[in-house]
């Protein structure tokens, strides 16, 4: 999801007369934050790979709070950088996904579809480890704010993205213009 827009932004940065020498002074408040919701959102699909009584145990009663603690952290690294142009676009990235997610279990609803098929009820692919993510389905609320914008074929990266998704990237674009060229 975010290789597009980092070449992009890299590519245009350089050509602005951007260094990646910048990059070294980046100042992340807090950035230890995002990388541990990382490793704990990681944590979740090891212990599912683990498939003991204990780790479905603690998928299957604790997944929605463990979710909610990472989004937890991402959100106040956000809010420790805010000050950032990129931080209110990955803020409003991270808001919107959580609304999603928080509001169907724990998992992004998916549409194989894309957003043409959204009312239809499809079966997610058996990725053997993936725990974030259901398809979507009759029930499935804030369907509109779901993984449901399909890139395909011929696109060399196809992929389906949700709005928050949309407003990560630019975050991301963001991201590399204003540190590169500083």
């Amino acid at each position: 999801m975010f290789i597009e827009p980092t070449v992009i932004s890299v590519l245009i940065a350089k050509f602005k007369g951007g260094s990646f020498k910048n990059i070294g002074n980046v100042n992340i408040k807090g950035w230890y934050l995002f990388i541990i919701a990382g490793l704990i959102q990681v944590s979740l699909s090891i212990l599912k790979k683990i498939d003991t009584y204990w780790s479905n145990y603690i998928i299957t009663e604790y997944f929605l709070h463990i979710i909610t603690i990472t989004y937890f952290l991402m959100t106040l690294t956000i809010l420790m950088n805010i000050n950032k142009s990129y931080m209110k676009l990955f803020l409003i990235g991270v808001v919107l996904n959580f609304i999603v997610i928080f509001g169907n279990g724990g998992k992004m609803p998916v549409s194989l579809n894309g957003i043409e098929g959204i009312h239809k009820e499809v079966e997610l692919p058996n990725r053997e480890y993936d725990i974030k993510h259901v398809a979507v389905n009759k029930d499935t609320k804030f369907i509109y704010l779901a993984d449901i914008i399909l890139i395909p074929k011929p696109y060399p990266l196809p992929k389906i993205l949700s709005v928050g998704d949309i407003f990560l990237m630019l975050g991301c674009f963001v991201f590399f213009q204003e540190e590169l060229n500083q």
